[in-house]
C-alpha cells in the first residue's frame, strides 16, 4: 500500500535522530549483550562509550567554533563506512545512507564475521530492503508500535514520526530466510536485562573546545 503521508521534516536533520534510550535498552536485551562500539552518532547522540562520527560534524563544530564533548563517550574515528567495525556494533544509520550501512553490516558479518544490531525504517516491499536485508540478515525484530527518536541534542523527543522502525540483526551465517520476531516494547524489563549505563552529554565551553581531527592527526 502506498503512503500517502508525505514526510515535512528536512532531510539533513532526519539523517542526525538518535536513537531514545527505551529503544536501544530494548535492542541491547534481544541482542543479549552489551553493545561496544556505536559506528553512527554524535557526542550528544552516542549510545555507546566508543563511537565513529561523520565529518559533517566535524564541519558543522568547525563553523560554530565548538565542539561538544561527552565526557562518557570517545571518538574512536570517523566515516564508519570506510572502516571495518567490531564485534557488537550498534548502529541508527543516517536515513539517506541505510542502505549504504546496511551493506556494510552485511559486509562486516560476511568478511570479518562481525555481529550486530541496526535500527531501520520497516520497509519490507522495497527493493533496498528485498536486496539488503531479506535472506541476509538473520532476523528482524518487530516491537508492538512505534519508536520515536531525539534531536539531534540527543534530549528533545521527535513528535509525529510517520514511519516504523525495527532492530535488524547481522551475524555470520547462512540465512535464506530471515526470522521475524515479535516482541513488546519495554522487553528489557520483561527480560530482566539492563545492560549499560546513560551516556549523559555535558556540552563543554566553546574556549575548551578542541578540534578531534586535529588532535588525531597531532597524535
Amino acid at each position: 500500500m502506498a503512503i500517502l503521508v508525505k514526510s515535512t521534516t528536512a532531510a539533513s536533520d532526519k539523517n542526525r535522530w538518535g536513537t531514545q534510550w527505551e529503544c536501544f535498552w530494548d535492542a541491547q536485551a534481544l541482542y543479549g549483550r552489551e553493545f561496544q562500539l556505536d559506528v553512527a552518532a554524535e557526542p550528544e547522540t552516542a549510545k555507546v562509550n566508543r563511537f565513529y562520527t561523520s565529518g559533517d560534524w566535524i564541519d558543522r563544530s568547525r563553523a560554530a567554533g565548538a565542539f561538544v564533548t561527552n565526557p562518557k563517550a570517545t571518538i574512536v574515528g570517523f566515516d564508519a563506512l570506510s572502516h571495518d567495525w567490531e564485534h557488537d556494533w550498534w548502529c541508527n544509520p543516517p536515513f539517506d545512507l541505510k542502505r549504504e550501512f546496511a551493506a556494510h553490516a552485511a559486509k562486516q558479518a560476511r568478511q570479518n564475521g562481525f555481529s550486530g544490531m541496526m535500527l531501520l525504517p520497516y520497509e519490507p516491499l522495497t527493493g533496498w530492503w528485498l536486496e539488503l536485508i531479506e535472506g541476509v540478515a538473520a532476523a528482524v525484530y518487530e516491537p508492538d508500535g512505534r519508536y520515536n527518536f531525539v534531536e539531534p541534542d540527543g534530549v528533545t523527543k521527535k513528535t509525529g514520526v510517520n514511519f516504523g522502525s525495527v532492530p535488524v540483526l547481522f551475524t555470520p551465517g547462512y540465512f535464506p530466510t530471515t526470522q521475524r520476531i515479535r516482541y513488546r516494547r519495554g522487553v528489557r524489563d520483561e527480560l530482566m536485562i539492563n545492560l549499560g549505563e546513560n551516556l549523559s552529554m555535558e556540552p563543554c565551553k566553546p574556549e575548551q573546545a578542541v578540534d578531534p581531527l586535529k588532535e588525531r592527526e597531532a597524535a
